[in-house]
């Protein structure tokens, strides 16, 4: 019997190693403070869903990482006003990252906020961005923690 549970065991162990807490790797503004004018800011949170729930989501501003997000967590970072981009990668099964990644348009209006959702989907677990309402993404937001800063 102690054989057979040692696989068990071994496996679950396996599991909750392919899932750490999430970082941050730009500097997170002082949250609940107002968005300077000359400056974007952007939240980015995990939904609840079980698709996906092991695995994180690496989140990009164009080619530069703003950070490793996991379930109940979210990253908030400021970006300069104008055109841009953002990506997420979710860290599955898939060699191709091109089959699990996904691009979303960043706030471009100076001394706004964009709230953002992330949602890993059954089918190929492919992550979905979506753009939430003030009222939806604060709701997101508030339910979560920031990722720790590295």
């Amino acid at each position: 019997m102690r054989l057979a549970a040692s696989p068990l065991a071994l496996f679950v162990l396996l599991l909750a190693s392919c899932a750490g807490s999430g970082h941050q790797r730009a500097p997170m503004p002082p949250l609940g403070a107002s968005v300077p004018s000359d400056r974007c800011r952007v939240y980015v949170a995990r939904e609840d869903t079980h698709a996906g729930s092991i695995r994180n989501v690496r989140v990009f501003d164009g080619d530069t990482e703003i950070g490793l997000i996991h379930e109940k967590e979210f990253l908030c970072w400021e970006r300069k006003p104008g055109r841009g981009v953002g990506r997420a990668v979710f860290e599955g099964l898939s060699v191709d990252t091109r089959a699990v990644e996904n691009v979303f348009d960043l706030p471009r209006e100076p001394g706004t906020t964009g709230y953002y959702a992330i949602r890993i989907l059954h089918s190929g677990h492919k992550p979905e961005v979506t753009l939430l309402s003030d009222e939806a993404g604060k709701a997101l937001i508030d339910a979560r923690s920031p990722a720790s800063v590295r």
